[in-house]
């Protein structure tokens, strides 16, 4: 009887076991997503990278926000919002009572691109440990004006940063910048048409109060 019993807890745990590593290991929402955003914002560092300097103050009409801007204003994105579904604050930043001064701030306070690429940087890895730990995904919250789960603000963070890069696309090519993952492997002129996936929007209907500048 002793030796029947052992060999059914065996059994058991040689069925189990497998099926709790590949529990551990499944993909998730937020693990989807995550990976999604960073691909995409890699994306955006590489193309700040690939911008000369004196580019950073471009734009194609005064009404619109500047190369630099773009960045910055994801970066303050990208610092603002995981923080307002409660991961905690980046260290270091303050958050003001009006949330949306912030992103205007940061766009005035940071315009050179080392500087600009070392804020993309920063916010990238921010948002890599700080989105994770949001778990109340079901929860209901109001951020822009409008009731939605945290899920759902999330979705509407990945749709920005897809937005902006297309954005950014746009602005980089006008000043004669090739995204650098269009570039063939011999990096001998423009490979595949922007084969970057993020759709080459540049308006901004995510409501986050930027009006598509």
């Amino acid at each position: 009887m002793k030796r029947n019993l052992t060999a059914i807890v065996a059994l058991t745990l040689a069925i189990a076991l497998p099926g709790m590593a590949s529990a551990e290991g499944e993909a998730t929402f937020t693990s989807d997503m995550m990976q999604n955003f960073a691909r995409t914002f890699d994306h955006m560092i590489q193309l700040a990278e690939a911008a000369p300097a004196d580019k950073f103050g471009w734009r194609p009409t005064e009404e619109v926000r500047t190369l630099s801007e773009i960045y910055m204003h994801t970066v303050g994105v990208n610092l603002l919002l995981p923080s307002a579904l409660g991961a905690a604050p980046p260290e270091g930043i303050e958050i003001p009572e009006d949330p949306f001064a912030l992103l205007g701030q940061l766009e005035k306070d940071h315009t050179a691109k080392n500087d600009v690429v070392a804020q993309l940087r920063s916010s990238l890895e921010y948002a890599n440990a700080a989105v994770p730990t949001i778990t109340d995904l079901e929860t209901e919250v109001n951020i822009f004006g409008f009731p939605g789960t945290k899920r759902a603000y999330l979705l509407i963070w990945l749709t920005h940063a897809h937005e902006h890069l297309g954005q950014a696309i746009a602005y980089s090519r006008s000043v004669g910048v090739v995204p650098p993952w269009s570039l063939p492997a011999d990096g001998d002129g423009d490979g595949d048409g922007d084969a970057d996936g993020d759709g080459g929007g540049d308006g901004d209907g995510d409501g986050d109060g930027d009006g598509g500048r």
